[in-house]
């Protein structure tokens, strides 16, 4: 194992990139994963590899030995671990990954477009729920969160790896690349939920952004709208909620 203490180093440069500019991920074509959970999620994915990496003084970590032969292990001093700022009091072990490309082509079921969610804990939590909900496309806007930030694969926990993403796409490819209804989650003038006549095709979900909501471009190209009734006095649902209420509402439709 490499032992680094310098920040000079060209690698911890480049990884301190990935950890602290979000669209560093798309950028270099890679990302970070910390602790077990999402290092095994990136393990069990079959995503190359590129360097594990181990916070000095945190102890031995049994996923070394998970790892093919041929990962780089370096070890970070505890300063320079820090700095990437992974996760505070975590276990000390994050393990650098080539991000998937897009996977472009015909989508055969529900998908979900994020138009402009910008917190990386929301899209995250967003992407975990479509994963849930047995959905397997997102396709995000230009101007939200970077799919493949560290902080949006800590708040999704994995559920990438269950997903096709697409990112940096426009409203015209909702109307160039998909076919079936352009449902938009909105707060009024729009059906309620319970009783919007959801098709038995493929629907896109569309989803804004946490203040503004759904843009005048996103809503312009939908099918139908829907909104969520809420108890008097609530103004409005955290966005990956608003997102679990309707997806699973979907879902509960199609086994009954």
């Amino acid at each position: 194992m490499k032992r680094i203490t310098s920040d000079a180093n060209p690698s911890y440069r480049r990884w301190l990139k990935l950890a602290t500019q979000p669209r560093a991920a798309r950028e270099l074509g890679a990302s970070l994963a910390e602790g077990e959970h999402l290092a095994l999620a990136v393990l069990g994915a079959g995503v190359p590899i590129e360097a594990a990496l181990v916070r000095a003084g945190s102890g031995n970590h049994r996923l070394l030995a998970c790892l093919p032969a041929q990962v780089p292990l370096f070890e970070l001093s505890a300063a320079l671990f820090d700095r990437l700022g992974l996760v505070e009091r975590g276990i000390g072990f994050a393990v650098v990954f080539a991000v998937p490309p897009e996977a472009p082509g015909p989508v055969a079921g529900d998908l979900v477009y994020l138009d402009g969610v910008q917190d990386p804990g929301n899209t995250g939590a967003l992407l975990r729920v479509a994963a849930a909900a047995g959905v397997t496309d997102v396709w995000a806007a230009t101007g939200g969160a970077a799919l493949w930030s560290p902080k949006v694969l800590r708040a999704a926990q994995g559920a990438h790896f269950a997903l096709r993403l697409r990112e940096s796409l426009d409203v015209n490819a909702l109307q160039r690349d998909f076919r079936g209804t352009r449902v938009a989650t909105v707060l009024e003038d729009a059906l309620p939920l319970w009783t919007a006549p959801l098709p038995n095709t493929p629907v896109a979900w569309l989803i804004g952004s946490e203040g503004r909501g759904l843009s005048m471009a996103a809503g312009a190209v939908a099918d139908m709208r829907v909104r969520i009734p809420l108890a008097a006095g609530v103004e409005s649902l955290n966005v990956a909620s608003a997102a679990a209420v309707c997806l699973f509402e979907r879902q509960r439709r199609r086994t009954v």
